[in-house]
C-alpha cells in the first residue's frame, strides 16, 4: 500500500483545511477517508495530484462544507425528533392522569392521587424541560409580550399543579403556590394570549380577498 509523504500529507490536510470545518470528529474522518481513497488510486498506478482529485470528487463533489452542512441537518432532526416524542409522550401521560384524577376523585374509587401524581411527574420531568429548551434555542425570535406569555403560562401552570400535588399530599404552602398559579395565568398569560390571538384575528380580516 502506498504512503504518502510528509509534503503530500500536507497538501491533502491543508485542502481540506480550507473548507473551514467546525467539528474535530468530523475533520478527522474526512482527512482519513480522503487519505485512503488518494493511496487507493496511487496504488493502481496513478500519480499522487490525479489521485486526490478523484479522491476529493468522489468523497465530496460539491465540497466539505456541504458533507458538515448534510451532518448538522441530519444531528437537528435528530434532536427534534426526540424532543418531540418527549414532550407529546409527557403531555399525554399528563393529561390522562389528570382526567382519570377528576374520574376517580367524582366516583370516589381509590386511585385518585397516584393518577395525579403520575401525571404531575410527566408535565415536571418530560414536558417542562422540553418547553424550557425550546424557549431557550428560539428566545430571539419571540418579541416582549411574546416570552412574557410563554413564561408566565409556563410558570402558572408549573405552580398550580406543583400546589395541587401539595395539596393532596397535605403538604405545606399549597395555598401560596396554586395562588401564584393562578395569578401567572389569570393577570399575565390568559390577557396576553387572547390578545394575541385577537391580533391574529384582525389581521386575517383585515387581509385582502383573494378572488
Amino acid at each position: 500500500m502506498t504512503v504518502l509523504t510528509d509534503e503530500q500529507f500536507d497538501l491533502l490536510e491543508a485542502q481540506l483545511k480550507s473548507a473551514g470545518l467546525h467539528k474535530k470528529g468530523l475533520y478527522n474522518d474526512l482527512l482519513d477517508h480522503y487519505y485512503c481513497l488518494t493511496t487507493f488510486y496511487m496504488d493502481n498506478g496513478q500519480p499522487f495530484r490525479e489521485s486526490s482529485q478523484k479522491a476529493y470528487k468522489e468523497l465530496a463533489p460539491n465540497g466539505f462544507n456541504e458533507i458538515e452542512q448534510e451532518l448538522n441537518i441530519y444531528l437537528t432532526i435528530n434532536i427534534q425528533i426526540r424532543m418531540n416524542r418527549i414532550l407529546y409522550s409527557g403531555a399525554l401521560l399528563a393529561a390522562v392522569g389528570q382526567t382519570l384524577f377528576i374520574l376517580f376523585k367524582t366516583l370516589h374509587w381509590p386511585g385518585g392521587p397516584m393518577a395525579f401524581m403520575i401525571g404531575c411527574f410527566a408535565l415536571f420531568f418530560l414536558v417542562v424541560p422540553v418547553m424550557v429548551i425550546r424557549f431557550i434555542n428560539s428566545a430571539g425570535k419571540y418579541s416582549v409580550a411574546d416570552r412574557w406569555r410563554y413564561l408566565s403560562g409556563l410558570a402558572g401552570i408549573c405552580f398550580f399543579e406543583m400546589g395541587s400535588a401539595f395539596k393532596i399530599m397535605h403538604w405545606p404552602s399549597a395555598n401560596i403556590q396554586i395562588l401564584l398559579g393562578t395569578a401567572s395565568l389569570a393577570l399575565v398569560f390568559f390577557p396576553l394570549f387572547f390578545w394575541h390571538q385577537y391580533k391574529k384575528a384582525m389581521e386575517v380580516v383585515g387581509s385582502p380577498q383573494i378572488a
